[in-house]
């Protein structure tokens, strides 16, 4: 299974150009070709995956700097000296997204057949789903820089496509474009970090960019590479200041949403801090400052999500909140909780957005104070949720959650951030409050829209299965990962990070304190959200009047406020500051200083246009394009969709020649 890696990404790209090419004629509209493809990718990750638990010293033969790894590479193109190739790295931090990105498509798919049937451009969408997931899994098996780089902007196409995808109504449309360009001002940085490693080191391969950075790379340069690359992940991940994206991206279809949240987008920025944290380890200076922006990012979003009553921007605020806890993981030396962190939320996150769907789509709307009730109407859809919130709360011992958030905690304990270690605490209890307050609001109580109550009902049998997998998973996968299949048999931890004793989860030195410190937030966070939503049940409105000052705190959107004002300055600015000049003695500078000058270029541009342009560059040039026109005019048939499938060979003909298999 190994050896054919490379078909993991390439499968759900040939069927996403499948789909768009000949989706019409095909049952489903191709839909189930989208979803046979991301169950072969998802059987053929987890056998990968279980070999390397079980056999890694077989499997991945190469040993680097952050452990064994398997490669294989063709030849594409060369940059003088220097060989650029497309080819697959698979290590135990690849192999685990591997199966992730298949498990949490595949589920997605399932889930789509009832969600988006009936409604329009059915195939197309199913094409956008396959090419977001290839387009993941593409940076997730690079071996390189540049592949990893074309995985990661072509995730940036596909979220744009997908967003916007309902594009008939105007937020749908101004959501997928808020997305597009706040990610690619993340993506500049990324990219200039990239040219700097390639320039510093000479390679773009990461087996020999892991064994050199150490030996070449100084604290200065690996400061500026290090913070150079946070700026892609800032950008994906949606971490301050650029998260302003994220929660806008709710108005595509739920669907993606679970997609983007839980497996792909977002997770690819924190993925990036995994796959380079050899570059991170050499710069102290550099790992403050994620650790920092992943801690305030995970407070800022909590508390944003308190007063938000559209459920789906609860989740994208949790989201956002989550992701800073990853973030903060990796700064304070310790991959290894990342990423453990990363594979849970993965199954809770697509969970909750997931059974969220389940609910907009029985009741019609997203507003949690209209719901109210429904675990009675809907109790498949309830209990799964009641595991994901289980899990995103860290409920002791029985949910995933627990143990990878506990390994972010010890590690933030050890490395002695008390600064951090309380906002990361205040966080789990802001956490347990706002996802009690949903699942109150939502499932619990009495109707308070007895129409949309009448005709609320269970989802059908496509919905619930995903839900009931992701709900075992949102359980038992960090039991699993933790006590049988060991996360740290993946993801070896840097030298500098926190050391063994301190345990990730129930074990270790600095257990008894991080346990508490998890169980006064999580009892806090219960207690008050009983005490508010339950016992006395307040107006929002009344509160808000109450309270001016703290609503508009945590409901104004300030930084897109910022940068709308921003934008404001940068266009009308420049006009102001130019009106500030006296304009009589530019016009006069302008007439006899430069007057004689422009007079003598007018007439050399006089020459050129008459002489080259029109002699020869319009007439000569022009006769020469009327000769060849004539002789191309008979390939012109006027079928588009001959044009459509004569591109579509040519690129799948280029793709077979850039994996060898024409020599």
């Amino acid at each position: 299974m190994i050896d054919h890696a490379h078909l993991i990404p390439l499968l759900p790209l040939a069927a996403s150009v499948l789909i768009i090419l000949f989706g019409r004629w095909l049952p489903l509209e191709g839909a189930w070709l989208a979803i046979l493809v991301a169950l072969a990718g998802l059987v053929q990750s987890s056998v990968i995956l279980v070999g390397v638990f079980t056999r890694p010293e077989v499997l991945l033969p190469n040993l680097g700097p952050a452990g064994r790894f398997f490669e294989m590479s063709w030849d594409w193109f060369s940059i003088g000296n220097h060989r650029m190739e497309l080819g697959i790295m698979i290590d135990g931090m690849s192999a685990m997204m591997l199966v992730v990105v298949t498990l949490v498509s595949f589920l997605v798919q399932v889930y789509s057949l009832g969600y988006q049937r009936g409604k329009p451009r059915f195939g197309r969408y199913y094409a956008y789903l396959s090419f977001f997931t290839a387009s993941m899994l593409i940076l997730v098996v690079a071996n390189n820089l540049l592949q990893f780089f074309i995985g990661w902007e072509l995730m940036g196409l596909s979220s744009y496509l997908l967003i916007g995808f309902e594009f008939e109504r105007p937020a749908a449309a101004q959501a997928s474009r808020k997305a597009f360009i706040t990610t690619r001002v993340g993506d500049l940085g990324f990219y200039l970090g990239l040219l700097l490693i390639f320039t510093s080191l000479g390679t773009a391969n990461f087996g020999i960019l892991g064994a050199e950075s150490v030996k070449t790379i100084g604290p200065g340069l690996a400061t500026a590479i290090a913070l150079l690359l946070f700026c892609g992940t800032v950008g994906k991940s949606a971490q301050l200041p650029l998260h302003v994206w994220l929660p806008d991206a709710m108005e595509g279809p739920t669907p993606v949403s679970a997609l983007i949240h839980a497996a792909t987008m977002v997770a690819a920025g924190v993925y990036l801090l995994g796959r380079f944290s050899f570059i991170f380890a050499l710069s102290p200076v550099a790992q403050t400052v994620v650790a920092w922006t992943g801690g305030l990012t995970a407070l800022g979003a909590a508390l944003s999500a308190l007063t938000a009553t559209d459920i789906k921007k609860v989740l994208a605020y949790s989201t956002i909140s989550q992701l800073g806890y990853m973030v903060l993981a990796m700064g304070v030396g310790d991959p290894q909780a990342g990423m453990f962190h990363l594979t849970t939320h993965a199954f809770f996150k697509a969970l909750l957005f997931l059974g969220a769907g389940s609910v907009i789509h029985a009741v019609h709307t997203n507003e949690m104070p209209a719901m109210g009730g429904l675990g009675k109407k809907m109790p498949v859809t309830f209990i799964t949720m009641f595991c994901a919130w289980l899990a995103i709360i860290g409920f002791p011992y029985v949910s995933s959650g627990f143990y990878s958030k506990e390994a972010i905690l010890a590690a933030v304990y050890e490395k002695h951030e008390i600064a951090l270690l309380a906002i990361a605490g205040f966080t789990a209890l802001l956490t347990t409050f706002y996802m009690t307050r949903l699942m109150i609001l939502t499932f619990i109580g009495t109707p308070r829209d007895a129409e949309r109550f009448r005709h609320a009902h269970e989802s059908g049998l496509s919905m619930t299965l995903p839900l009931s997998v992701l709900a075992a998973l949102s359980l038992f996968a960090g039991f699993l990962l933790h006590y049988i299949w060991p996360f740290a048999n993946l993801v070896p931890r840097a030298a500098h990070a926190v050391a063994e004793t301190v345990g990730h989860g129930p074990e270790g030195g600095g257990h008894a304190v991080v346990l508490a410190l998890s169980l006064a937030a999580l009892g806090l966070g219960l207690l008050g959200a009983y005490t508010v939503y339950i016992l006395r049940n307040p107006d929002p409105e009344k509160m808000a009047a109450r309270f001016p000052g703290l609503h508009a705190l945590l409901t104004v959107r300030h930084f897109d406020r910022f940068y709308l004002k921003l934008a404001d300055w940068l266009c009308f600015k420049p006009a102001a500051f130019l009106q500030a000049f006296d304009y009589a003695v530019i016009d006069q500078f302008l007439v006899d200083g430069v007057g004689a000058v422009g007079r003598l270029l007018s007439r050399i541009q006089s020459w050129i246009d008459d002489n080259i342009v029109d002699g020869i560059l319009v007439n000569g040039f022009g006769g020469m394009a009327t000769r060849i026109g004539a002789g191309l005019r008979a390939l012109q048939s006027g079928a588009v969709q001959n044009y459509l499938l004569g591109a579509a060979l040519g690129a799948f003909a280029l793709l077979l020649w850039s994996v060898g298999v024409f020599g």
